[in-house]
């Protein structure tokens, strides 16, 4: 199974920020708020974790320049003198997720019927922002934020009995990883399989370009995603959450 220093880098080779600022094995990464993902800090390796009040500072200052709430990403990369820094300054924890993964087979069963597209194509974006509810500035971010992955990505959908789209999603590589991430299905069409199909359909497209792995994050709270995840053969790898900076009414 893939390490999480290895599951860590492919989810930021395949959800880019607009913007990143690094210090050593720490990136502070920004696209104008939307996700926690793409708008917080991460550290890539434990053992980086000197001086972590001072460049807590530094980097929170870059956030509310941006006029982002200064936030950080903890995570089993997340040095010990770092994570302490972060509880004496009193950057309040939120948002609990689980990075699951699964390993895939070399051939591909019998997907379900999916409409493939590339990931940036507007005709996608249009269709996965509608199910999600972007609009705005939120819309804009999302799109900017796909449209910027350096990576193999492709965005699926499947429809309804009308024609009409019920369920959509993004999947991106990673060399032997696949990414997946913005898992959605219509209101109205959640619990009759949609998102079953959708995720079968994503997990035949990585196998078919040679990918070993899966792996997704969801929110702690989502039960019903969760449980669709296990019964496909995903495991959990490790939890994160984020912390936020008390010095900030943003």
């Amino acid at each position: 199974m893939p390490s999480v220093a290895r599951l860590e880098a492919a989810a930021l080779a395949t959800w880019p920020a607009l913007e990143t600022v690094t210090d050593g094995q720490w990136q502070a990464r920004f696209a104008s708020g939307f996700s926690g993902r793409a708008n917080s800090i991460w550290c890539l390796d434990p053992a980086d974790d000197a001086n972590a009040e001072a460049r807590l500072a530094t980097l929170a200052t870059a956030y509310q320049a941006r006029s982002l709430a200064p936030v950080f990403r903890v995570t089993p990369l997340t040095g010990r003198s770092t994570f302490a820094s972060l509880q004496s300054l009193g950057w309040a924890a939120f948002q609990s997720s689980l990075v699951l993964s699964m390993p895939l087979p070399e051939t591909a069963e019998p997907a379900p019927a999916a409409q493939l597209y590339d990931a940036a194509d507007p005709a996608f974006l249009a269709i996965e922002a509608d199910l999600q509810g972007f609009e705005g500035a939120r819309l804009d971010a999302f799109s900017a934020i796909v449209r910027a992955i350096d990576a193999p990505a492709c965005g699926l959908v499947i429809a309804d009995e009308t024609g009409a789209p019920a369920a959509a999603l993004i999947c991106a590589l990673s060399e032997d990883i696949a990414m997946v991430y913005d898992v959605i299905t219509a209101k109205p069409q959640r619990g009759q399989g949609f998102g079953r199909r959708i995720m079968e359909a994503a997990l035949a497209w990585a196998v078919d370009h040679k990918a070993r792995h899966a792996a997704l994050q969801v929110r702690a709270d989502n039960h019903a995603a969760l449980g669709l995840y296990l019964s496909l053969g995903f495991t959990f790898r490790y939890p994160y959450h984020y912390r936020r900076s008390p010095e900030t009414s943003l």
